[in-house]
């Protein structure tokens, strides 16, 4: 059992260091190909729309085949999308890169989300949070190396190519730990009809996720551009407010399994939207950099467990298999991931990115309100 927490905490890792690698490299695609705000927001959604259209097909192809094979899958098309990415020069290919990364992306988001479940109903444990906090510390360690690389002018390709090794690796290293899903027919049977099996409880659950992915996909695409128009970082790289982000995305999520235990959904969800709005509130409202630093800290304390407490949730649905349950609130979570970049690229063009990031301070108060209001005490 030991062998598979560290299996599966693996491909947390590896899914965080290659989307923090992109993550980072943003500016560098903006200017190579002289991007607009607009124009940069629109080839942005490419990624997350991949990712949407992957959420069925995932859910099926776990329960008809198995999560292990489907990790697998995932980290060999990352392999494949990474090092592609780096000789892409018109913003429609970039928009098809996109596209096939989040793909990848959320094919191996499913299937590791499926093993943690499994991995909890093994344990009887709450432990989704701290993958997921693995999962940030894969973004911070991204956005650190993506910083340093970037400061010491080392090529975009050998930046992608690194990666890619690493996910070869990785994969070679944790597959045969991986667990193997047990399924039978009337589960595969399920596949085409579970992703309507929502009740109410889950809605209210997937509408709060989806503000938490807007806010987290606005600042994984947005930050760093914001940072950068900053007139004086005080030596600090512009990707700093990234990884002061990522940073405490690790500390809340390895709190988030002791708060699942002795604090109810309700009130996490409630703090969650509070410390969003606060967070951003000082990131916009503040000029000095070390303030700047620390409203992205507190933001990221508060988007960091609403994920892992909403999938953990889903995954364990007595009605519908966890691959399909988590599919299903994934794909509303992953509307607001796809509309966050388009939207405040298309703010930001009209009223500057300064102002654009205040649409998160809003989805912080609606977040905390829907949870207030919306959900039970239990």
């Amino acid at each position: 059992m030991l062998q598979a927490r560290l299996a599966i905490s693996v491909l947390f890792l590896v899914c965080g260091l290659n989307f923090a690698s992109w993550a980072t490299r943003i500016p560098d695609f903006k200017d190579f190909l002289s991007l607009s705000d607009a124009e940069l927001g629109s080839i942005l959604m490419g990624l997350p729309i991949g990712s949407m259209v992957s959420l069925p097909l995932a859910g099926w192809l776990i329960a008809r085949y198995n999560s292990k094979i489907i990790c697998l899958l995932s980290v060999v098309l990352y392999i494949i999308i990474l090092p592609a990415l780096t000789y892409i020069s018109t913003s429609l290919f970039l928009f098809i890169g996109l596209f096939s990364f989040g793909m990848a992306g959320d094919l191996l988001n499913i299937s590791m989300n499926t093993q943690v479940v499994a991995l909890e109903k093994m344990t009887n444990k709450k432990i989704m949070s701290s993958f997921h906090a693995i999962f940030s510390i894969g973004l911070m360690l991204g956005s650190l190396l993506g910083g340093y690389l970037v400061k010491k002018n080392i090529s975009l390709e050998h930046h992608f190519y690194l990666i890619a090794i690493c996910n070869v690796v990785s994969i070679i290293g944790v597959y045969q730990a991986l667990l193997t899903d047990s399924k039978n027919l009337e589960q595969e049977n399920e596949v085409v009809k579970a992703k309507f099996k929502i009740n109410n409880y889950l809605l209210i659950l997937s509408f709060i996720a989806f503000c938490g992915m807007l806010c987290e996909g606005a600042m994984a695409d947005w930050i760093s551009l914001y940072f950068k128009s900053i007139p004086n970082l005080e030596g600090y790289p512009f990707t700093i407010g990234f990884s002061s982000f990522a940073f405490s995305m690790v500390i809340g999520r390895f709190l988030g399994d002791w708060a699942a235990q002795h604090i109810s959904i309700r009130n996490i969800l409630m703090f969650n939207g509070i410390l969003i709005a606060l967070g951003m509130s000082i990131t916009v409202l503040f000029t000095n950099v070390n303030v700047l630093i620390l409203g992205c800290f507190i933001t990221g304390l508060g988007i960091s467990t609403i994920v892992p407490m909403i999938y953990s949730q889903a995954g364990n649905t007595r009605d519908t298999s966890p691959a399909m349950a988590i599919a299903a609130v994934s794909t509303i979570a992953y509307i607001g991931f796809m509309l966050g970049p388009v939207v405040i690229g298309f703010l930001s063009e009209y009223f500057g990115l300064q102002r654009a990031l205040v649409l998160l301070i809003m989805l912080g108060v609606l977040a905390s309100g829907i949870s207030k209001f919306a959900l039970s005490k239990d």
